[in-house]
């Protein structure tokens, strides 16, 4: 199981944002966005600290370290 995934997902749907609008708040494709929900693909360090940003999560808590 690939928490990333299902946490990034939670966030999402928390946040009210789509693949599309993530995908153009950190500048990457919403196909590349939906790697990472569908656990195709992990994000680079850059990207996991901009994803965070954009969701106002921590890593610890995207990564499965923190509830």
């Amino acid at each position: 199981m690939n928490i990333f995934k299902d946490r990034l997902k939670e966030a999402l749907e928390e946040n009210n944002l789509t693949q599309v609008t993530l995908a153009q708040k950190i500048f990457m494709s919403q196909a590349v966005v939906n790697n990472y929900c569908t656990g195709k693909r992990e994000p680079s360090l850059d990207v996991l600290i901009s994803i965070c940003k954009v969701l106002n999560v921590s890593a610890d808590f995207l990564l499965g370290l923190t509830d």
